[in-house]
């Protein structure tokens, strides 16, 4: 099966271009990074393949999948849905989203179709929710969109996928469950904590922390809010209008190594 370096240098070759260089400085890509390409050593990225496929002359989804857009099984318009799919996190060269001043709910997700797959494109917020001290809510965002496969989203959640979004954990408060760096898949539609806890967003005064939390029996019901780090007391006998449940966490992501 042709690699994507593979197709990179037949194009480059097929168009009379003699070197990497030049088809660098045609394109305005980095030497080195372009011979990073070429040679395999770093994935192709969608917005270097639109860089890179006008002095080729061709569409930068032949030089990224070797099919053009229109072909069986390929639906994807832009680089930043080529970008979701490969798990390539580009930013969208449109002006971001003003941030919004109170919480609003999820952005719409999107689902597109690719070799016969279906990819949930979920929003990622530019916020962080804090395991710690919390963060302004006025610093949400949508920033881009992270592409899951749909047939594996529905073995962890029933929610219309218009209420799910990922968010960045910021903090200590909840190690060694979350850390600093991890990202995590919510679920707004569980804003409803039960009988058993769970790990939820919840905004507290003006901040987005990530914490678990439990119902205390009693009329009426109490909640306790809780951070796996014993370093953190517990806040206990909050009632509705103490603490905000936003979304429950039902997934995490995280670097290897981090």
């Amino acid at each position: 099966m042709e690699s994507t370096a593979d197709r990179l240098r037949r194009f480059r070759e097929a168009k009379g271009i003699d070197s990497g260089a030049e088809l660098a400085r045609l394109a305005g890509v980095p030497e080195a990074t372009y011979r990073a390409y070429e040679s395999g050593r770093r994935p192709l990225t969608a917005r270097a393949a639109r860089e890179l496929a006008v002095p080729l002359g061709i569409t930068w989804q032949m030089l990224l999948f070797g099919k053009e857009a229109g072909d069986a099984g390929i639906a994807i318009n832009t680089p930043e849905e080529a970008a979701a799919v490969l798990g390539q996190r580009v930013r969208r060269k449109a002006a971001p989203p003003r941030p919004p001043t109170s919480y609003t709910g999820p952005a719409a997700a999107e689902v597109i179709s690719m070799g016969g797959d279906n990819w949930a494109l979920l929003p990622v917020y530019d916020a962080r929710a804090s395991a710690g001290p919390g963060q302004e809510i006025d610093r949400e965002a949508v920033v881009y969109r992270i592409a899951f496969r749909e047939e594996w989203v529905r073995t962890v959640t029933t929610a219309p996928l218009d209420q799910l979004a990922v968010i960045t954990v910021d903090g200590d408060s909840m190690e060694p469950t979350l850390r600093t760096g991890d990202t995590v898949l919510v679920d707004f539609r569980q804003n409803q904590p039960g009988d058993k806890d769970g790990i939820y967003v919840i905004r507290t005064g003006n901040g987005l922390q990530v914490k678990r939390v439990q119902v205390e029996l009693g009329r009426p019901p109490r909640l306790s809010v809780l951070s796996d780090n014993p370093a953190y007391q517990p806040q206990r006998g909050l009632t509705a209008d103490d603490v905000h449940v936003i979304g429950r966490v039902i997934w995490l992501g995280r670097q290897v190594g981090a």
